[in-house]
């Protein structure tokens, strides 16, 4: 009886020694991951299609202003073209 529980201590033993031993590698792992993550958006940031992104993502900005710009003025004209008429609501 007492072989088995002394061999069932070892067995836990190693079990707690390996798991320690995976979670070191487990965070060493996620490190370098990060590491190659924030190396990655370095080098996309200055890439031409980075570049090339940026500047499409501002022409639509500049497109999506000037709808806007001419919905408003739209907007105003029509209220001044067609005013609301108190009387309308009776």
């Amino acid at each position: 009886m007492y072989t088995k529980i002394k061999r069932l201590e070892e067995l836990v033993n190693n079990s707690i020694t390996v798991v320690k031993k995976l979670e070191d590698e487990n965070a060493l792992l996620k490190q370098q991951v990060e590491a190659l993550t924030a190396d990655r958006a370095k080098i996309m940031k200055g890439s031409a299609a980075a570049r090339e992104l940026a500047d499409f993502k501002s022409k639509v900005r500049k497109k999506l202003a000037r709808v806007a710009a001419r919905i408003d003025k739209v907007i105003t004209l029509q209220d001044t073209l067609f005013p609301e008429d108190p009387d309308d609501g009776q």
